[in-house]
């Protein structure tokens, strides 16, 4: 075996000794969501664009998305954790459709739990006040997702191309909103997810694949920031 390899392998092993030694749960599910996560061909199949841009500057993502696999349709745009509004009115600026509806749920009280060391339980909190919308195509559902997505979910009947922007960063939470969107979801339909690799892939990418894993979906990676903070799904199945 080549040097270079054998010092490979033993610190591989020293690193599993280290981490079955001294690991916490949470250590070990990271590492399991990043190897289920690299499997994925699609992550870095010709297919799948990879974009470069700043975190200011989402809204290139927003646009290209919008122009490639919206192409001027009327859509239903849901978005899951809404905070300022942003994202929110970036996607109601690309679609001009008098028919297109855009729903954002959020309590706008900030997390309900803490999520990293530096976004502590209340984190993005807008004081319980929704961003100002001048558009009647706009709705917000006040309140937190396990109190209004499913009374929502029962009563709403998609009209347009389905967008879900999972911007819920919380594991519990992501999945929560998607096994109860899951009566709507279908082929075709594009999730957007603002933190997919967040915390070692253990949110919102995680709950994406406990989802699909429960409800016998597939999706495939249509684009993506080259870092998978940003990634955006289209469901196959």
């Amino acid at each position: 075996m080549p040097k270079g390899t054998a010092n490979a392998a033993m610190d591989m092993v020293r690193n599993m000794l280290q981490l079955l030694a001294h690991g916490q749960p949470r250590d070990f599910n990271m590492l399991y969501r990043q190897r289920q996560m690299q499997s994925r061909p699609d992550m870095h199949h010709e297919n799948c664009v990879v974009m470069d841009f700043p975190y200011e500057k989402r809204n290139s993502f927003y646009t290209y998305l919008y122009k490639r696999n919206i192409n001027k349709a009327p859509i239903d745009y849901l978005e899951f954790g809404v905070a300022g509004g942003e994202s929110f009115r970036s996607w109601l600026s690309l679609s001009k459709h008098a028919t297109s509806r855009f729903y954002g749920f959020d309590s706008f009280e900030g997390l309900p739990e803490d999520w990293m060391a530096d976004r502590p339980k209340g984190s993005f909190s807008m004081e319980g006040v929704a961003p100002a919308v001048d558009d009647t195509r706009a709705a917000f559902v006040k309140g937190l997702f396990q109190e209004t997505v499913d009374a929502f979910s029962r009563s709403f009947e998609a009209r347009n191309k389905l967008v879900l922007h999972m911007d819920a960063d919380l594991y519990s939470s992501t999945l929560y909103v998607l096994m109860n969107m899951n009566r709507h979801i279908k082929p075709g339909t594009m999730i957007i997810f603002d933190e997919f690799s967040a915390r070692g892939f253990t949110d919102e990418y995680a709950a994406m694949e406990d989802y699909c894993e429960a409800c016998c979906r597939t999706y495939k990676v249509v684009a993506r920031r080259s870092d998978y903070v940003k990634v955006a799904v289209e469901i196959v199945q």
